[in-house]
């Protein structure tokens, strides 16, 4: 069991950070969905107020999460952070009325983005970690949060792809370089296991990437594409789940819990 040292405000602080960080990246999950359940268009249409509800379910915890210093100030800013979420998803929503699918895509992605980089800043601050405390941290926040959105762009632009039934040079372009981004980010992942043998989350995760990448591949890196919609969604959602629950464990273990 790996014993977590405690940053400068104390243990407790580190867990309320730590719970903060897991409520941050569980937005991710429900607003990559909605991203590629909007591209999918109707095939995917039913299920698009469940993520809707989902993502403000899952900030309304962060906010919940937020950590306070002593004293019940908000140093770091987290609280403010979240409420940007807030009215960053609402606009995101407003915007669907009158804006290109390009446009809807690109939004979610940068919400993504900020939320990617907030947690991984957050956990650069924890301090008092060792080396493999260290990895964990970095596979935890960085790694495969990265990872899990860009199966979560493939998933967006191939469901967008299979709706249309075509794929432009620009999205094959789009796609061979998040196919290799999530190749070497799942490399990069495995590394720390290169003396011990992986727990079977990486070992799911890892066979569910790699054989998502391969169907993209085979599938749709051609003009015309003919996968239905609906499968490539349920195919992709799969592969991302497994790496949510890799991430899950990754945090257990950094937590002494494993």
């Amino acid at each position: 069991m790996i014993a977590v040292h405690a940053a400068p405000a104390g243990f407790r602080q580190f867990r309320a950070d730590f719970r903060f960080t897991a409520c941050l990246l569980a937005v991710l999950r429900p607003v990559q969905r909605h991203r590629a359940l909007c591209a999918g268009g109707a095939p995917l249409a039913a299920d698009l107020p469940a993520a809707q509800g989902a993502v403000v379910h899952a900030i309304g915890r962060a906010l919940q999460a937020c950590p306070q210093q002593e004293g019940g100030s908000d140093a770091g800013g987290e609280r403010d952070f979240v409420e940007m979420l807030a009215v960053a998803w609402q606009q995101l929503l407003a915007s669907r009325q009158g804006g290109s699918d390009e446009m809807l895509f690109l939004r979610h992605c940068r919400l993504l983005g900020e939320i990617l980089d907030r947690a991984g800043r957050l956990a650069d601050e924890w301090a008092g970690l060792d080396r493999e405390q260290g990895r964990l941290v970095s596979a935890y926040a960085r790694q495969l949060p990265a990872l899990a959105e860009a199966l979560g762009q493939i998933r967006g632009l191939c469901c967008g792809v299979a709706a249309a039934g075509r794929c432009s040079p620009f999205k094959r372009t789009r796609l061979f370089f998040q196919c290799s981004s999530a190749e070497a980010l799942l490399v990069a992942a495995n590394q720390r296991y290169r003396d011990v043998a992986p727990p079977i989350e990486a070992l799911v995760a890892r066979n569910a990437a790699e054989r998502l990448v391969h169907v993209v591949r085979a599938e749709f890196l051609r003009d015309r594409v003919d996968y239905p919609v609906d499968d490539f969604y349920r195919l992709a959602t799969e592969a991302i789940d497994t790496v949510f629950v890799w991430i899950e464990q990754v945090g257990n273990e950094l937590m002494g819990k494993a």
